[in-house]
């Protein structure tokens, strides 16, 4: 009884750091962490999916932006197909072990399948690596706030802009 509470004491203590929320920052680019999908919010708009990650990035032509959008984009693709068939394989493989006298095929089947389900986890964490390197990039280098007059025929004004 007494290590039931000492373990839910630990418990408690372990989760007491824990944040429920992602904090935002309201003056640059903020990747939001999520299995799916991956989000983007810069200036109060979200930004999901790769035409309006491309949208984003290419308007800036700074190329390594664009690399690191592109390594995203291929990692987040290849990762999915290769969880994919990992799955498929391992469920076949599962399959063939309780139906068929050939158990070698059937194991090659399933470790096969959860060795590509595993690559394909780690390339789509790389893939979500790369994005969040493009977000921090990005607010290295375009979050820059500039504070201009403008002047017209009869009037002068203040330019915000950022």
């Amino acid at each position: 009884m007494k290590r039931k509470y000492i373990l839910l004491l630990l418990v408690v203590l372990g989760a007491l750091p824990a944040l429920a929320q992602q904090r935002l920052n309201s003056k640059g680019m903020n990747y939001v962490v999520a299995a799916k999908p991956n989000s983007i919010i810069y200036h109060d708009t979200l930004f999901s999916g790769s035409k309006q990650f491309s949208s984003l990035f290419y308007r800036t032509r700074d190329q390594e932006l664009i690399r690191l959008l592109e390594k995203h984009q291929s990692n987040e693709i290849t990762g999915q197909v290769l969880g994919l068939i990992g799955t498929i394989g391992t469920i076949v493989g599962i399959g063939q072990l309780s139906r068929s006298n050939n158990k070698g095929l059937a194991w090659g089947l399933i470790g096969g399948g959860f060795a590509m389900t595993l690559t394909g986890g780690y390339l789509t964490l790389m893939g979500q690596r790369n994005l969040q390197m493009a977000v921090i990039l990005f607010n290295q280098r375009h979050n820059q706030v500039s504070l201009g007059m403008g002047v017209a025929n009869r009037s002068v004004g203040l330019v915000y802009q950022f």
